[in-house]
């Protein structure tokens, strides 16, 4: 499961995401609002832009092979409260993810720190049965976006496989919001990622512990 504050906070996400569907997991995407206050679309009527948002999640979903699903908060106003961590929980005790990515804890934006808090408190809201029901009591690996300030263990993933699928969904955003950045430069960032962990194309996370690896006792 990858939960997100906004269509478009994926982009980072994409080619492990991808990765996961080619062999065979289940993979969901899940975002807290529409992003229906998005400045790009000017005066447009919020209605109207988390109709043209909500599309562009099924679209990328598509590309990734994912399952996708909106949760109903208003862009801006994520707190990381009760009422969200609730509503992701109850999705979490459906899914029942083996692991989840998300946004950091220290993101400019507020949304998306409030989408990490939130995402902590499902995964313990998750267990308790009086509140999802049937609870998801396994352990779920907790993934975020890397920042250097957060002392934790980096995790890097080969995503050479998929880099046609990360450079798609990243095309599709570029092309619609005529962003700045090139495919190119895009291109480049991952290829940096890459070189860093030894492969052609890397995504880079953080995780809450570090990684059991078979070799080790």
């Amino acid at each position: 499961m990858a939960v997100f504050a906004h269509p478009d906070d994926e982009i980072g996400a994409a080619g492990t995401l991808a990765l996961h569907a080619r062999r065979g997991d289940r993979v969901l995407l899940v975002w807290m609002t529409k992003g229906e206050l998005a400045s790009q679309f000017g005066g447009m009527e919020e209605a109207r832009v988390a109709e043209i948002r909500e599309g562009h999640g099924a679209h990328v979903a598509r590309l990734i092979g994912a399952e996708y699903r909106f949760l109903p908060f208003r862009d801006t106003f994520l707190t990381g409260g009760r009422e969200e961590a609730l509503a992701l929980a109850r999705l979490m005790a459906e899914f029942q993810p083996d692991a989840v990515i998300t946004w950091d804890s220290l993101d400019v934006h507020p949304d998306h720190r409030a989408t990490h808090q939130a995402v902590l408190s499902a995964l313990k809201f998750c267990r308790i049965p009086k509140l999802v029901g049937e609870a998801h009591r396994k352990p779920v690996r907790l993934y975020h976006y890397p920042r250097k300030e957060v002392l934790r263990p980096w995790v890097y993933v080969d995503t050479t496989a998929t880099q046609e699928v990360a450079e798609a969904v990243f095309a599709f955003y570029q092309e619609f919001y005529r962003w700045p950045l090139t495919l190119e430069e895009f291109r480049a960032r991952r290829r940096l990622r890459g070189q860093e962990a030894g492969v052609p194309f890397a995504e880079a996370f953080q995780t809450d512990s570090p990684q059991a690896w078979p070799a080790l006792p």
